[in-house]
């Protein structure tokens, strides 16, 4: 009895000895439940602002140890040149390049540039969806998981719209009121830089004739109406101003909201209500 208990040990590790060499390198069987190789559209539904950048990217959520080629489509109601350009993956494929010293999934990616005009004045979608991935050696892989991410859908939110023309406003603030006229210019053909950004707008004049003559200043309007001034005049860079305020559609109102932070008055307000000329 005494030796067989000696043995049973014995033969317990041998079992395990003999299933530690079993060979692990067959393919899964999807029958007794495992989950085949799958490609998904890994960066999630988001919003993109007009002026970014969009990067999607791919993920092989099981290396197959050779390059996956994954074919995709764009749709949605944003227009290719105009609301996006595509920076990669041209022609509607793009690989998975495999990388042995990779210790995470591997990825493919294309980018996205939107323009500073992309959707203005609305917002607009672009839809990537998977229609096939494919191994190197040519093996069919699944797109999606369980329909997860299988298909992604990006919101392209444009920058404000408004109508150019003249505008009589009266004036408030530190100084003494006044009225007057201006012109808004828009600029989305030729967008104005300033300091690196691009701005869709442009008023005549942005301090009411307050130098002695007009001083024009570049901005943009958010999709909601508020305005974003530049940080100084592209026609004086020493006319520093903090300049916001808003829109109003329904009677073509605009309000600029100015903060001196320049010209020996800092901390001086003025704002300017204009409205549309019929």
């Amino acid at each position: 009895m005494m030796e067989l208990k000696r043995i049973i040990p014995v033969i317990f590790i041998f079992a395990l000895f003999v299933t530690a060499c079993e060979d692990v390198s067959e393919p899964f069987s999807i029958e007794d439940g495992a989950v085949p190789a799958y490609v998904i559209v890994e960066t999630t539904d988001r919003t993109v602002l007009a002026g970014a950048n969009l990067e999607v990217q791919f993920q092989l959520a099981q290396t197959q140890e050779e390059d996956v080629v994954v074919e995709y489509e764009i749709s949605g109601t944003a227009v290719a040149g105009e609301d996006f350009i595509q920076v990669g993956g041209e022609g509607g494929t793009v690989t998975i390049t495999h990388n042995p010293d990779n210790q995470t999934f591997d990825r493919g990616s294309i980018m996205f540039d939107i323009p500073i005009t992309a959707a203005l004045g609305a917002s607009r979608t672009l839809v990537v969806t998977l229609l096939s991935a494919t191994t190197a050696s040519g093996q069919e892989l699944t797109v999606g998981r369980a329909e997860i991410g299988l298909s992604r859908t990006y919101t392209i939110s444009g920058l404000g719209d408004m109508p150019t023309g003249t505008y009589s406003y009266t004036t408030a603030g530190s100084f003494a009121p006044s009225e007057g006229t201006l012109e808004i210019i828009s600029r989305a053909d030729d967008p104005i830089s300033v300091d690196g950004s691009p701005y869709l707008f442009e008023t005549s004049d942005i301090a009411a004739m307050l130098f002695g003559s007009a001083m024009p200043y570049a901005f943009n309007l958010t999709a909601d109406g508020n305005v974003i001034g530049a940080p100084f005049s592209h026609a004086a860079s020493t006319v520093i101003l903090d300049v916001g305020g808003s829109f109003d559609s329904s009677t073509n109102t605009i309000v600029f909201d100015i903060v001196f932070q320049c010209c020996g008055v800092p901390g001086a307000s003025l704002i300017i209500t204009g409205t549309l000329d019929d």
